[in-house]
């Protein structure tokens, strides 16, 4: 018996999705590996993502992932023996044009980058087979990793090492672009009905937008038949114009915002992952025609910064007709919340405007993935923008990656990435790579970068 194994190792969160090989994959069953953690104020926390963090002890060997990292690392009384790795993946593939010999730790320690990931990798393959069963000797094992899109090209390379290193065999490993993997699963699951329409005709280019927390990757990818894909532009560039979903909301709500929400987010890591997907519940909910938003609040959240404060700080913002604290709960007009999101929206169907129809000027495909791919308001948006254009929305947005990445592991398919990548266009004020929110926040904190300007955005 041969099984798939695809690990997306996101900037942000990670994910997992394992199948048995067979002639046809499209009617197969996927097997995704839940992550729990026991919380001592929640139920156990069943998620198909877990953060993106690990954490090792001083002689180098690996602790735990995930939800359990953050816990464990809270626990620890002498951090200074543990080292945390926030945000490697972004370290690793997409804060330079080279991989960095070396990782830093949440408390200053370096650690080789080669062995984080090496151990990461096995842990997490140790925790699939576990937790699957598949762990007999007569199973055959093939991994699919996937990588950002815009990484620099010593990534598959060093994936690849530290997959070898991990015990995979070298002829069994597959490293994949992310939008490859979206294009993979959408023209080849066709069990999801907003993907149908999607066929395996050669020769035809896709626009994949992955609208992330931070920012958006954009790429075009040409289909060039079953066994050859290549990605002929990518670009990640800031969407958000410095208002940023998750974050903004907290700033709304606290008169000294961003060093509340890296005290919160640290001290309380499982009550702030709750807090996250509370509102991001909401965006899938909120439809254009929405009146009022209404967040839960946490009542760590209320303890750290009682209603009182913040609601002055709410009235110091002057938006007191447009947004009010009642009991465990703040209240947003409507109007006010669609601010973000319009211009979110915007600043895409710019950038598709001004950079890619310019070059591409004949793709008719624009697929939308990422966490806030489901936004009612944002899909509005492109499609009122791109009537003619065949836009899809998979189910499940954030997982479509992961989905796809099996794919590759069922069809012998190459990734060429002949990649062409783009100056920022006048039209979006310079939009620019940019660190992932969180390191920024925390830089912020340690004072090793200025704090920008509050935004008068208000958040969903």
């Amino acid at each position: 018996m041969e099984v798939i194994i695809a690990i997306k190792f996101g900037i942000n969160h990670t994910s997992n999705t394992c199948m048995i090989k067979c002639d046809e994959p499209k009617y197969c069953k996927e097997i995704n590996v839940q992550f729990e953690t026991q919380s001592n104020t929640h139920y156990p926390i069943k998620s198909l993502t877990t953060p993106t963090v690990a954490l090792f002890d001083d002689t180098g060997a690996i602790q735990s992932y995930g939800f359990e990292a953050e816990l464990q690392h809270i626990q620890c009384k002498n951090t200074s023996n543990h080292l945390l790795f926030r945000e490697f993946v972004w370290d690793l593939f997409c804060s330079d044009k080279m991989v960095p010999d070396n990782l830093i730790a949440v408390n200053g320690s370096l650690m080789k980058s080669i062995d984080v990931v090496t151990a990461v990798l096995s842990h997490m393959i140790s925790h699939i087979k576990t937790k699957t069963g598949f762990q007999s000797s007569s199973i055959a094992f093939k991994y699919v990793l996937t990588i950002p899109t815009c990484c620099c090209k010593e990534s598959r390379a060093f994936m690849t090492m530290a997959a070898v290193k991990a015990g995979c065999s070298s002829e069994n490993i597959q490293i994949v672009e992310e939008a490859a993997a979206v294009l993979q699963f959408c023209l080849h699951h066709k069990q999801d009905a907003r993907v149908t329409t999607l066929d395996d005709t050669c020769n035809r280019k896709y626009i994949v937008v992955e609208c992330e927390e931070d920012n958006a990757t954009l790429s075009v990818l040409y289909f060039i038949n079953n066994k050859q894909i290549e990605i002929a532009y990518a670009e990640n560039t800031e969407i958000w114009k410095g208002c940023h979903v998750l974050h903004d909301f907290v700033e709304m709500i606290s008169s000294e915002a961003r060093k509340t929400l890296v005290d919160f987010s640290e001290k309380y890591p499982l009550e702030y992952y709750n807090f996250e997907r509370e509102v991001k519940t909401k965006i899938r909910l909120t439809s254009p025609n929405s009146s009022k938003l209404s967040i839960q609040l946490s009542p760590f959240i209320l303890n750290e910064t009682n209603s009182e404060n913040m609601q002055e700080s709410v009235l110091r913002k002057e938006c007191e007709d447009e947004l009010y604290i009642k009991l465990d709960k703040c209240v947003i007009k409507s109007e006010r919340s669609k601010i973000l999101v319009s211009e979110a929206g915007k600043r895409i169907v710019d950038y598709i405007e001004s950079e890619l129809f310019t070059v591409f000027s004949d793709i008719n495909h624009i697929i939308l993935v990422g966490e806030f791919a489901q936004s009612p308001m944002l899909q509005e948006i492109l499609k009122a923008s791109f009537p003619a254009k065949n836009i899809m929305i998979p189910e499940d947005a954030n997982m479509a990656a992961v989905r796809g990445a099996v794919f590759f592991g069922h069809r012998d398919v190459s990734v060429k990435t002949d990649i062409i990548h783009s100056k920022p266009h006048s039209s979006l004020n310079n939009a620019q790579v940019v660190l992932p929110m969180e390191k920024r926040l925390r830089k912020i904190h340690r004072g090793d970068e200025k704090s920008p300007q509050p935004s008068r955005c208000v958040i969903l």
